[in-house]
């Protein structure tokens, strides 16, 4: 660990904050990377006093904001039909439905809170792109989101990094949490599918 301070101590920082973007970029792009983990290395590193918060805070915000609006861009110009047929797996017509039955019960508030209802993420920005909610007001409120949720994830990592024992520990425990979501995802997926199956044969 020492001589991975090292190591950072010696690169530009501006490597950091790209990666850090990028990470961030991705994960809403493909959900079931644990985008926030490298948030979190980020926080980590601005509490060992090895990056700045505010670099963190805008290339992890702004790498959000921006894979949240691709994905809104992309959903606005094609149809919903076009999107189910070619979706990934973790974004399932349940959850379409279920974000379409938020949105018309509190509208613009649901993209205002999108990066707190986790697992949903990139489904709102979808369905917000399909159901031509005005961008600007779905940019602005998601910079809010982005903005709110990344500063405070950032500002409590730093403060465990000043302790990089308690910020592994942590780490280790949310890499489990998000990997055991996934299977339980993938295992109920399976048996769905099983079930439809021999309901239909």
């Amino acid at each position: 660990m020492d001589h991975f301070f090292h190591t950072l101590q010696q690169m530009n920082p501006m490597w950091a904050y790209i990666a850090l973007f990028l990470s961030s970029y991705v994960e809403n792009i493909f959900p079931p990377i644990p985008g926030d983990t490298a948030t979190l290395m980020g926080a980590f590193l601005t509490g060992r006093g090895l990056l700045n918060f505010w670099g963190v805070f805008i290339s992890t915000t702004l790498g959000s904001v921006m894979g949240f609006m691709t994905l809104y861009t992309l959903a606005y110009w094609l149809e919903r039909g076009w999107i189910e047929r070619r979706q990934p797996r973790w974004i399932s017509a349940t959850k379409i439905d279920k974000v379409e039955l938020w949105f018309r019960k509190y509208g613009y508030w649901i993209v205002l809170l999108n990066r707190f209802l986790s697992g949903v993420r990139s489904v709102i920005s979808l369905v917000a792109g399909f159901s031509r909610l005005n961008s600007r007001k779905v940019f602005w409120l998601s910079l809010i989101s982005c903005a709110v949720w990344n500063g405070m994830l950032i500002y409590g990592g730093s403060v465990l990094g000043r302790n990089w024992k308690d910020i592994l520990h942590f780490l280790q425990i949310y890499n489990r949490i998000i990997l055991g979501i996934i299977i339980l995802l993938a295992a109920g997926y399976g048996i769905y599918r099983c079930l439809h199956y021999r309901q239909n044969h």
